[in-house]
């Protein structure tokens, strides 16, 4: 089987760099099958970025190696905290960042150690600081770690070359404090995680918690904002045009929607606006 290599980037596909790590990819290993998952990630928005990973690597097959370049530390090579620095952290201070591979039990993740690889940080994944200049290019820029670190590092990997080559063992990476919903009374309370290209507003609120706190789904007030939905729906369909709806959706949490139109503009939501779930 030919290697499978995916990227996820906030880089956005007006400019050539998503198009240059894959030239520095296929230089290595000509024959990967390289897939995008997105490149339209938030600008330094590290939360999203994890978010949709691990929303994405359990549909890759077995070797398959992510990259995720999210990285508004990059060029910064001082040891890790252990903690996400917060995305809208100010002061003039230098970014905590290193770069690094997780090796899981089946697939590999290579980027910054900023939160964005926390999905792959399983009690079985070992994970190594990317420092052998081996496996860089010659000259590093320090903008472009996405070409001149992570790119060949994942090229050299699918290509054969031992995890453990890259640089030494990391036992402290840094991991995200994921919001987690709160039942407080007889309300479940949750968030906004993340808005698709529709427009529709991923909670959250996962369907198992929503099966273990409700009795009924139908019975259940969705409140964000103004508004308030009445009761889940197993599909799109089952709303009239240009009406709201909730829904479990296919990552198996609460979203909410607007048949045919988009949620995001309806409602004004944003990433981080509070959803409230009880029942009638």
């Amino acid at each position: 089987m030919r290697p499978v290599i995916t990227l996820t980037t906030d880089f956005g596909l007006d400019d050539p760099f998503v198009g240059i790590m894959k030239g520095v990819i296929l230089n290595i290993v000509p024959d990967a099958q390289i897939v995008d998952i997105t490149h339209n990630i938030e600008p330094q928005n590290i939360t999203q970025a994890a978010l949709i990973l691990n929303a994405t690597y359990p549909w890759f097959p077995r070797k398959t190696i992510h990259v995720v370049v999210v990285d508004p530390g990059v060029g910064g090579g001082e040891k890790s905290t252990g903690k996400a620095p917060s995305k809208n952290a100010g002061g003039p201070g230098p970014v905590i960042r290193r770069a690094m591979v997780v090796q899981s039990k089946f697939q590999t993740f290579v980027g910054p150690d900023n939160g964005v690889l926390a999905p792959a940080l399983h009690s079985d994944s070992r994970v190594y600081e990317i420092t052998n200049k081996k496996y860089f290019l010659k000259n590093v820029s320090n903008t472009f770690h996405g070409r001149d670190v992570f790119a060949p590092c994942a090229g050299w990997i699918a290509s054969g070359v031992q995890h453990s080559k890259m640089g030494p063992r990391v036992l402290k990476p840094v991991r995200q404090d994921f919001s987690q919903p709160q039942l407080k009374g007889a309300t479940l309370h949750g968030e906004i995680i993340h808005i698709d290209h529709f427009g529709n507003l991923t909670t959250n609120i996962s369907a198992e918690l929503i099966h273990e706190t409700f009795i009924s789904s139908d019975t259940i007030k969705v409140q964000i904002g103004r508004h308030r939905i009445n009761g889940l729906v197993s599909g799109y369909y089952q709303m009239k045009s240009g009406q709201p709806g909730a829904v479990i959706n296919s990552w198996n949490y609460l979203e909410i929607f607007y048949r045919e139109d988009s949620a995001k503009k309806k409602l004004k939501a944003r990433i981080g606006q509070s959803v409230t779930l009880k029942a009638n």
